[in-house]
């Protein structure tokens, strides 16, 4: 099973495309409007966008989430955890009608159970799981690959004032437990998990 890593990233927010039996699992897609920036960044690495064949978001934030619709419609299939349901209508209060932001909806959409992952995602060729990682949102989810690399969105060691800290201290302790090195966040470089 492969575990090719490629970041698509543009405007400060880290999108990764995790390479997969038919193509690629994308973690995240950028702020809605964006696709231009996007569809350049896949140029620049001679990727292209048919190969994307699934998208994980780890939290429905405009940052994250924000083009998911648009990728739908050039045949992405969303995967949702179905803890994370609830927080996808409530992502169009976050956006200002200016940014064009398409509402998302659950066609071409694959909604998973937490205890299905693993099994989904070898199915795809990739081995890991997608666990709950709450305390930046209520909706967090990390991606968590069999060889200690994780995909962790917003979940920052540290609480903001925004934050549950007590949230955060379980889901770093989950990450731990299950014997993660190296994180992949939504902002800045991958770094050792602790």
């Amino acid at each position: 099973m492969t575990s090719t890593i490629i970041n698509v990233g543009y405007d400060e927010t880290n999108y990764y495309l995790i390479g997969a039996t038919d193509g690629f699992l994308m973690l995240d897609v950028g702020w809605p409007g964006t696709l231009a920036k996007l569809l350049a960044q896949l140029k620049r690495q001679a990727i292209a966008l048919t190969t994307i064949r699934y998208l994980l978001v780890t939290h429905y934030h405009p940052d994250h989430a924000g083009l998911v619709q648009e990728l739908k419609a050039h045949g992405v299939q969303l995967v949702v955890i179905e803890q994370q349901r609830a927080a996808i209508p409530i992502l169009k209060t976050y956006i200002k009608p200016q940014y064009q932001y398409q509402e998302i909806t659950f066609d071409q959409t694959i909604v998973l159970r937490v205890e299905a992952t693993r099994q989904w995602l070898a199915s795809i060729g990739i081995a890991g799981e997608i666990i709950l990682t709450p305390g930046h949102s209520d909706d967090s989810v990390s991606l968590i690959l069999d060889n200690g690399i994780a995909f962790i969105g917003d979940l920052h060691p540290y609480a903001s004032y925004t934050e549950d800290p007590a949230l955060i201290e379980q889901s770093w302790q989950e990450l731990q437990k299950r014997g993660v090195t190296l994180v992949y966040p939504g902002h800045g470089g991958c770094r050792p998990l602790f």
